[in-house]
C-alpha cells in the first residue's frame, strides 16, 4: 500500500512541476508577445464612416458558427481548454439584465450585415471594462456598472465589445489566451497537488479504487490558494481578455461609435468611458501588486505545508520569476501608446469631428441610467457587490470581523443567494474554522449554474472530504455543463465514481481523461493502478 501511495504521489508531483514548468514558459515570453501588440493607428486611413469601409465587406457577409440571432449561447459540450473558460460569477439580476439586453439589440440593429448571435452576462469583476470571448459572449463587469453615469457609456462600452465579436477578431487572439493562464495557473497546481497528496488506492474485496481522505493542512492551503486567486480575479480578469493588437482595438473603436452614433448616442460619452478606463488602470496596477506578493506567500506557505519540498526552489524560481514577468507585462501593456485612454481619446474625436458633426451636439443621457440604478433591487445589487468585494479585500488583509461585517452588509434580499456572496461568506466560515457554517452557505446558493470555476472547486473538495460522493458526481456534471469543460474536474470526478461503486465508470473517465495533455501521465498513473 505505502508503495502504491508513493508511486501516485510522485507521478502526480511531477506532473505539478511539469504544469508550473510550463507556466513559467509562457510567462517568461509573456513581455516579448506584449510588445508585439503594438502597431499604427488607422483612424486616418479612409474617408467617411468606418462601417461603409469595403474591407468589411466580408464580415457582412460572413456565415459561421456565431451566425445567428436569439441572444442565447450555450458551452455545453463545446469541450474548452481551462483556459478558455469563465472565471467570473454570473450576477443574476433580472432587470439589470433586460436593460443591458435592450442597449445591445439597440446597437446591433445598426450592424448592415449578416446577423450574429452575441449575448449579454453581467458578472461580478470590479474592473472597468467588458470583454469578449470567441462564442459571442459579452462579460460586462458590475464593477463598470457601479462607475458609469449613462446609458451612453454602456452603450459604447458594448458597442466596442459586439465590434471585437462582429470582426472575429477571436481569430487573432491566440497570443492572448496564452498569456492568460499565469491568472489561474498557480492555485490549480495547489489543489492538484493537495488533492493528490490526500488520495490513496486501497483495497475493497478483489477491487482497488481511488480514496480521497483529505487532511485539515490540505484543506486548509486549497483554501488559502482560492481566497487570493479570487480576489485578483475579480480586479485582473480584463487585463488579458481585452489585449487586443491596436489594429483590433483601433477596428472596434471605430464600428462600435459607428454603432452607437446610429443607435442615437452622444459622441461625448466616449471621452467620459476613456477617462474612467484610465482612472481604473492606474488603480488597478497598484491593486494587482499587492494581491501577487500576498498570493505568493499563501501558495509559498501551502507548498511548505503539504510536504512538497521537493519543488520548493523550482516554485520559489517560478513565483520570483514569472510573476514578477507576468505583473511587468502588465504593466507595460498598460504603458504602451495603443492602450493610453488619452490617445485613444484623441483619435476618436478627430473621427468624430470629420464624419459626425451634426452628432457632436448630442448631449449625454444620464436620466434613463439613474431611473434604473434607483430601482430598489437594481441598487442593492449594485450596492451588495461592492460591499462583497470590500469583505473580500478585508478577508485578505487578516481583518475576519470586518469582512464578515461587510459581507453580512451584503446579504440583501436581491442577493442573498448569490454565488459570489455566499463565497466571501463561506471562506470567513473556513477563516474561523467552522467548517459546518461553511457547507451551509454554499447549500443557500440558488443558481450554481452563475457560480465560478473556483467556488465548484470548493464546494467539490469539501463534499468528497464529508464523503458525499453522489453529490460531489452532481456537482462536477454540473460544471461539466456549465463551462464545457470536462478536464478540470476529470481526476475528482473519477474519484467520486470509484467511490460509488462504479469502478468501469472510473476507468472510463480516466480513459478520457488521457486525451487531455494537461492531465494525461495522472490519469494514465491511476487507471493502470484500479484497473
Amino acid at each position: 500500500m505505502q508503495t502504491n501511495y508513493q508511486l501516485l504521489k510522485s507521478t502526480l508531483m511531477a506532473c505539478v512541476v511539469l504544469s508550473l514548468t510550463a507556466c513559467q514558459s509562457t510567462l517568461e515570453g509573456m513581455s516579448d508577445a506584449v510588445s508585439n501588440l503594438a502597431g499604427d493607428s488607422i483612424h486616418n486611413n479612409f474617408d467617411g464612416k468606418y462601417i461603409s469601409q469595403s474591407k468589411l465587406a466580408e464580415y457582412k457577409t460572413r456565415e459561421d458558427e456565431l451566425s445567428g440571432v436569439g441572444g442565447l449561447i450555450s458551452y455545453s459540450g463545446a469541450d474548452l481548454s481551462p483556459n478558455h473558460i469563465r472565471k467570473t460569477h454570473v450576477v443574476h439580476s433580472p432587470i439589470l439584465q433586460e436593460y443591458v439586453d435592450g442597449i445591445l439589440a439597440k446597437v446591433l440593429a445598426h450592424w448592415d450585415g449578416n446577423p450574429v448571435n452575441v449575448q449579454i452576462q453581467i458578472v461580478h469583476s470590479q474592473s472597468f471594462a467588458p470583454y469578449a470571448d470567441s462564442f459571442g459572449m459579452i462579460r460586462l463587469p458590475i464593477g463598470t456598472l457601479n462607475n458609469v453615469e449613462s446609458e451612453d457609456e454602456i452603450a459604447l462600452l458594448i458597442a466596442h465589445e459586439a465590434s471585437h465579436i462582429l470582426l472575429r477578431h477571436h481569430e487573432r487572439d491566440v497570443v492572448v489566451q496564452e498569456n492568460k493562464e499565469n491568472v489561474n495557473m498557480l492555485a490549480s497546481a495547489i489543489v492538484m497537488a493537495n488533492v493528490a497528496k490526500d488520495t490513496s488506492i486501497v483495497k475493497q474485496g478483489g477491487t482497488r479504487k481511488l480514496q480521497y481522505n483529505p487532511s485539515e493542512q490540505g484543506s486548509e492551503n486549497i483554501s488559502k490558494a482560492m481566497i487570493y486567486n479570487s480576489v485578483i480575479q475579480t480586479i485582473s480578469d480584463s487585463v488579458w481578455s481585452t489585449a487586443w493588437k491596436r489594429t483590433q482595438e483601433d477596428e472596434a473603436d471605430l464600428l462600435g461609435f459607428d454603432l452607437a452614433m446610429a443607435a442615437g448616442y452622444s459622441p461625448r460619452a466616449n471621452s467620459h468611458v476613456l477617462q474612467r478606463l484610465e482612472n481604473y488602470q492606474g488603480k488597478q496596477k497598484g491593486m494587482l501588486s499587492v494581491f501577487w506578493d500576498k498570493k505568493q506567500q499563501a501558495l509559498t506557505a501551502a507548498l511548505s505545508a503539504g510536504d512538497f519540498n521537493s519543488l520548493g526552489k523550482e516554485f520559489d524560481s517560478f513565483l520570483t520569476e514569472g510573476l514578477t514577468k507576468s505583473l511587468g507585462a502588465v504593466s507595460d501593456y498598460f504603458q504602451k501608446r495603443h492602450m493610453a485612454p488619452d490617445i485613444r481619446d484623441g483619435n476618436m474625436k478627430s473621427y468624430a469631428m470629420r464624419v459626425y458633426q451634426p452628432e457632436i451636439r448630442r448631449r449625454v443621457n444620464k436620466k434613463s441610467w439613474r431611473e434604473i440604478k434607483e430601482i430598489t433591487q437594481v441598487d442593492e445589487t449594485l450596492t451588495s457587490y461592492k460591499l462583497a468585494f470590500q469583505a473580500a479585500n478585508a478577508l485578505s488583509e487578516g481583518e475576519t470581523k470586518l469582512a464578515e461585517r461587510l459581507a453580512l452588509r451584503s446579504l440583501t434580499s436581491s442577493t442573498k443567494s448569490h454565488p459570489y456572496m455566499r463565497e466571501i461568506m463561506y471562506d470567513i466560515r473556513m477563516a474561523q474554522g467552522d467548517s459546518n457554517k461553511a457547507m451551509k452557505n454554499l447549500e443557500l446558493i440558488s443558481r450554481w449554474e452563475d457560480a465560478s470555476p473556483d467556488l465548484f472547486e470548493r464546494r467539490i473538495e469539501r463534499l468528497l472530504k464529508m464523503q458525499k460522493f453522489k453529490e460531489a458526481l452532481t456537482a462536477i456534471e454540473l460544471a461539466e455543463q456549465t463551462f464545457g469543460n470536462e478536464s478540470k474536474f476529470i481526476i475528482q470526478k473519477s474519484i467520486a465514481q470509484s467511490n460509488l461503486g462504479s469502478n468501469d465508470k472510473a476507468i472510463a473517465t480516466l480513459e478520457k481523461c488521457e486525451k487531455y495533455s494537461e492531465q494525461k501521465d495522472k490519469c494514465a498513473s491511476l487507471k493502470k493502478r484500479i484497473s
